[in-house]
């Protein structure tokens, strides 16, 4: 069924580009049409109406017309603009981050309500959470679940071994967790700790009220971001350009890195 002419519907801001001198394409996430290209007319403009509530990480209600080629954004209503995000040059690093794996790994209209939860839910705790490392791990797994790549990480991917734990290692290629047998001859594989295996299976189901009052030790947090950093990376077949942005900033000190 088509959709009417005027449609409504609730969205976050995911990006948006210039479409000549007054125009930008903005592209939204939203919990049951999925991601959306859509024409915000004039937001370039000085007096825009609507070019203020359409930039990135906003939450907004949107009111759309059919348009010829793209639908065109006909009213906007801010429903959170997320202040603790825009407050903190690495929240905010965070939350993009956040954003582009979702757009990466979503087609146009292609609907997942309980993805755009996870991320909304995301964007809240980062707002709150001073270190959002967790939160991230936490929405990386989620996305890759609701999205058919999650990792194996209870048994070897290949001879399907139970208990795996020391001497296992995390392979992209094979899918996730391989036994230290098989890892032999896989190019991709890395050695993986029983801490970060351990520490990954809790995140796949754990709470972000559970996770904001866990403290990780730096060595950990970075060995998981760079396990599922490099899966990432394979399934998506790209670097995630905002990931070097946040290394980057992680090098910088502490008192550098606010806005």
């Amino acid at each position: 069924m088509s959709r009417p002419r005027v449609y409504k519907t609730e969205a976050i801001v995911l990006r948006h580009q210039n479409l000549g001198d007054a125009d930008k394409i903005v592209t939204v996430y939203s919990p049951f049409l999925g991601k959306l290209r859509v024409v915000g007319k004039g937001v370039l403009k000085p007096r825009s109406r609507v070019g203020g509530h359409v930039e990135p990480l906003s939450r907004v209600s949107l009111l759309i017309a059919r348009g010829n080629s793209l639908d065109v954004i006909s009213q906007v209503s801010p429903i959170d603009s997320f202040v603790g995000l825009r407050d903190d040059l690495r929240r905010t690093a965070q939350a993009l981050y956040a954003a582009e794996l979702l757009d990466l790994f979503t087609g146009e209209e292609d609907a997942t309500p309980e993805l755009y939860e996870a991320f909304l839910e995301t964007l809240k705790a980062l707002t709150v959470n001073r270190d959002g490392g967790l939160v991230l791990r936490r929405f990386e797994l989620r996305l890759l679940t609701f999205l058919g790549f999650a990792p194996e990480l209870d048994s070897c991917v290949v001879c399907r071994a139970s208990g795996v734990g020391g001497g296992a290692s995390f392979s992209p290629l094979a899918g996730g967790l391989v036994c230290g047998s098989c890892a032999e001859g896989d190019g991709s594989a890395r050695p993986i700790s029983r801490d970060a295996l351990v520490s990954l299976r809790y995140l796949r189901k754990a709470d972000l009220s559970e996770i904001s009052e866990k403290v990780t030790p730096e060595r950990l947090a970075r060995e998981m971001e760079v396990t599922l950093g490099r899966y990432i990376r394979y399934q998506l077949e790209r670097d995630v350009r905002s990931a070097g942005f946040l290394d980057r900033l992680a090098a910088l000190p502490s008192g550098m890195q606010q806005s």
